[in-house]
């Protein structure tokens, strides 16, 4: 969005779930929040935004805003549900089927939920990938003015798109995987009422 602090390959995607969320949501879940960015635009579309991270030190210099809860907290332990659910680069952070199984129950009855995860690329499935890779750098190079984003912790994909196609297929049945430009894939499931 052309009012963010700052542009990254996350942020990039911000737009897409935006989309995915219902004019019917009135309650969202940001998963892997950080300095609550996503979860302040998820509340200009929810009434009640609850953003959680691992990382106390980022959620504590975020900045408030109205209807935004943001707390120190692994999604794996919560036990409410959420009219849309939002994980962007957080899944490859725990193992994709006890991430995945932990997603699905966070999801209210006929709720959305919105994924951009990191995919670890394979040589022989991924090979398709590399041309796009001067697109992906004219990108950066374009954009090096606004990157940035909060210090979190980073991680390296352990799942490689296959294994997280096969995990979704097991426990978010119906899920949509699309393989997305920066590393990213996009993942939309919605939960049956």
């Amino acid at each position: 969005m052309p009012t963010d602090p700052y542009w990254n390959h996350n942020t990039q995607y911000h737009p897409w779930v935006l989309d995915q969320v219902p004019a019917t949501a009135r309650t969202a879940l940001d998963i892997g929040c950080g300095d609550g960015l996503l979860a302040r635009k998820l509340a200009t579309r929810c009434d009640a935004v609850l953003g959680v991270d691992i990382d106390d030190r980022v959620i504590a210099n975020a900045p408030a805003a109205p209807n935004v809860h943001l707390e120190h907290a692994d999604f794996r332990d919560l036990d409410q549900t959420f009219d849309v659910v939002t994980a962007v680069a957080t899944l490859h952070h725990v193992p994709v089927r006890d991430g995945i199984t932990a997603l699905r129950h966070l999801v209210a009855p006929g709720g959305t939920l919105a994924v951009v995860g990191l995919w670890k690329m394979h040589p022989v499935s991924d090979f398709h990938y590399l041309p796009l890779l001067p697109a992906i750098w004219g990108l950066d190079r374009w954009r090096r003015r606004s990157f940035g984003g909060p210090d979190v912790t980073l991680a390296d994909p352990r799942e490689t798109l296959t294994e997280i196609r096969s995990a979704a297929a097991e426990h978010l049945p119906g899920a949509e995987i699309r393989r997305r430009l920066m590393w990213r894939y996009t993942l939309r499931w919605r939960r049956p009422r």
